[in-house]
């Protein structure tokens, strides 16, 4: 397993996660009773839904205690609990399908792939396995799975618009662009620069950032890997207000490459 570089300062990457709260509020027009956040972190999403919608019931995990603890901190509502034992999910859920007929479960996956890509094959097939229901001891069947995370399509892997390169050259850390290219090539490569460009300004943690693979799995690969039985009810794939603003002011381009995803992946009935 891939051994996980420390957060340097925690309180600057909560706040980096706590920007994207509101683009994730699409997930929860799905309809579900209740909601699970894989990788709650310090809780800020659930704790807001929780107040926006409390006739559902949400439940935050995140397999760090420490995040648990940070989220436990400042408590919350009736209808919200956090854990980082899944077994207390899935007890939680089966509790929650007895007392209702129609009863609707969703998981989501809010820059949780990206981070599971970084750990073996052996984890990695664990995590799909937990998603889909596919584990060997009382798995989970959920009804919805919502995903936002960043990701580009296989087209990404194309040379750069040399303008583009040249423009980064000259305007970028020079240290921090030879330390980028050293680990992740050339930004001659689009790839290399898209994914440049998505990471430079978190400086605070460069150590970490510059070691974690934020695009480790396509767009068409995640799309794939969902089995017959969940069909996507909504997909978009767009470039981040943030990032474009963040690029245009550092480097006076006009960055269009698509790097998030939001998928609604619905199990059809049986």
């Amino acid at each position: 397993m891939t051994t996980e570089t420390p957060i340097n300062d925690l309180s600057i990457y909560l706040e980096r996660m706590g920007r994207s709260v509101f683009d994730k509020l699409f997930a929860f027009d799905v309809g579900a009773d209740v909601y699970v956040d894989f990788g709650c972190a310090d809780g800020m999403l659930v704790k807001l839904v929780a107040r926006l919608f409390p006739e559902n019931t949400y439940i935050g995990y995140d397999k760090d205690p420490r995040m648990i603890e940070e989220a436990r901190r400042e408590g919350g509502a009736d209808n919200l609990s956090f854990t980082h034992c899944w077994d207390e999910v899935r007890v939680a859920i089966e509790e929650a399908r007895r007392k209702k007929k129609d009863f609707k479960s969703c998981v989501l996956l809010f820059s949780v792939i990206h981070e599971v890509y970084s750990y073996d094959r052996e984890t990695v097939l664990g995590f799909w396995n937990r998603i889909f229901g596919q584990e060997d001891h009382s798995p989970i069947q959920f009804d919805y799975v919502v995903i936002r995370d960043m990701a580009v399509s296989k087209t990404a892997s194309r040379p750069s618009d040399p303008i583009t390169v040249a423009r980064v050259r000259q305007l970028a850390d020079k240290q921090q662009l030879a330390d980028w290219e050293g680990q992740w090539g050339s930004i001659s490569e689009n790839w290399s620069l898209t994914h440049f460009l998505l990471t430079y300004h978190y400086e605070e943690n460069w150590e970490r950032e510059l070691r974690e693979n934020y695009l480790p799995v396509s767009v068409e690969d995640i799309l794939h890997l969902f089995p017959f039985r969940y069909f996507p009810s909504f997909v978009s794939h767009y470039s981040l207000p943030f990032i474009r603003r963040k690029v245009r002011e550092d480097f006076g381009l006009d960055f269009q490459e698509p790097t998030h995803l939001k998928v609604v992946m619905e199990r059809r009935e049986e």
